[in-house]
């Protein structure tokens, strides 16, 4: 796994782990991140709330929340940190990627055939087909899954 410097176009390896409590205390609206209720999702077992990082930074880059239904992953939340969203001062691109590459790969780990499914903002759908390969099953309510050989694509840029 990598990220990309969006300045100088340099590759940093990355590493992904499960969230603790403590890290949560930075992860506010004061530090510019949008506000989720992330340590609710701590407090559900059924979910799994993993942190992105460039290997030997302690800095959060993306945090993703997924949660195993019956035959999927259901990603219930997914965010950048604050520094790498939209502006010419953007610090890594690629992280939105990565956080979904990990959700399939779970899937794929639970016997899920890689399929995930999420409800989207209405300004990423385009983005979520684009990037991801994502389907709208939904219009109404933005409701998309990536199926099992966009999973796949995604796991195998990502991971191996």
């Amino acid at each position: 796994m990598a990220l990309i410097h969006r300045n100088s176009g340099e590759i940093y390896a990355t590493d992904y782990g499960q969230v603790h409590q403590t890290e949560l205390k930075k992860v506010n609206r004061l530090n510019g991140w949008n506000g989720f209720d992330w340590a609710s999702y701590l407090k559900n077992e059924n979910c799994f709330l993993y942190k992105l990082r460039v290997k030997g930074d302690p800095s959060i880059q993306g945090l993703i929340c997924m949660e195993p239904m019956e035959g999927w992953v259901e990603v219930r939340l997914a965010e950048s940190a604050p520094w790498n969203i939209g502006s010419k001062e953007q610090f890594f691109v690629g992280v939105g990627s990565h956080l979904f590459a990990l959700a399939c790969r779970k899937s794929f780990e639970l016997g899920f055939e890689g399929f995930v499914a999420f409800h989207a903002k209405s300004q990423l759908i385009g983005y979520y087909q684009k990037t991801f390969g994502a389907m709208v099953i939904d219009r109404r309510t933005r409701r998309m899954v990536i199926n099992t050989a966009h999973a796949d694509i995604l796991v195998q840029t990502y991971f191996d």
